[in-house]
């Protein structure tokens, strides 16, 4: 199932609205649909425990995400494991959905309690590697986690925050995200790295001003860059004048502006 929810197509949010009066935290399970709105988007990756009977480490998260969250508009929790009761969707669908959810979000949370004989957290390995750079990354990890000394050497390299406890790591993706920013449709595949820039603030309120309306974006590299970032952005965009669906390259590099 699509992480897209119907939005309205003409009601694109604008950049300096204010979110929602009263914050809240919509979690979405594996092959449910999103929120068709957010001000902030957190995903918590990491190993699922194949025991039934050990219990997750996500509840804990989201109980720590409930508790902390304090913006004004909806923060979506994003859990690669079914609700309660449910079933998981098969294999491929279930790799599409959380790619989908991972590259929408604007932190990437990871908690790996790695144990090597019930919980090797392999396929977290692959995905903090794909994420690991992307400016959205907070890892977490137990003091007593077992073979992590690779992952903690780059997070150090790459500026990521470091937290020992589910809670310290939720707090530390909440810092990164601060009030949010209201999104909705197309918006909410523009992370807030990139959202809160200059550059795309410059582009969007032109795009806005013209009629134009966002249907997806995709950041293709990001990299940090001095105080700033450099990145390069695919967007989706449906014309003010009805005109044909058009697909830009956006790329912002210190210095150079928006280049298309």
């Amino acid at each position: 199932m699509s992480l897209n929810s119907p939005v309205s197509p003409d009601s694109p949010m604008p950049l300096d609205s204010p979110a929602a009066a009263t914050g809240t935290v919509h979690v979405v399970h594996v092959d449910e649909e999103a929120p068709a709105s957010w001000a902030a988007a957190v995903y918590l990756c990491g190993p699922t425990p194949a025991d039934p009977a050990e219990p997750s480490w996500r509840p804990e998260a989201v109980a720590a995400l409930r508790a902390t969250w304090q913006g004004a508009g909806t923060l979506a929790v994003f859990l690669p494991e079914p609700a309660p009761g449910g079933s998981y969707p098969a294999y491929a669908d279930q790799i599409e959905w959380e790619e989908d959810a991972m590259r929408r979000s604007d932190v990437i949370l990871f908690w790996i309690p790695r144990n090597m004989e019930r919980l090797p957290g392999l396929v977290s390995n692959i995905k903090w590697g794909a994420w690991c750079a992307s400016g959205r990354a907070v890892l977490g990890t137990p003091p007593e986690a077992e073979r992590m000394a690779y992952l903690l050497h780059f997070a150090e390299a790459l500026g990521v925050p470091v937290e020992r406890l589910i809670a310290g790591a939720a707090g530390a993706a909440l810092r990164a995200v601060g009030p949010g920013s209201p999104r909705t449709g197309g918006e909410r595949s523009v992370p807030l790295p990139v959202w809160r820039s200059e550059p795309f603030r410059g582009w969007y309120a032109e795009r806005m001003g013209a009629g134009d309306r966002l249907l997806d974006a995709r950041v293709e590299w990001y990299a940090r860059e001095g105080d700033g970032a450099a990145w390069l952005l695919t967007v989706t965009v449906a014309p003010g004048d009805g005109s044909a669906t058009a697909v830009h390259r956006l790329l912002s590099a210190q210095g150079q502006g928006l280049l298309m």
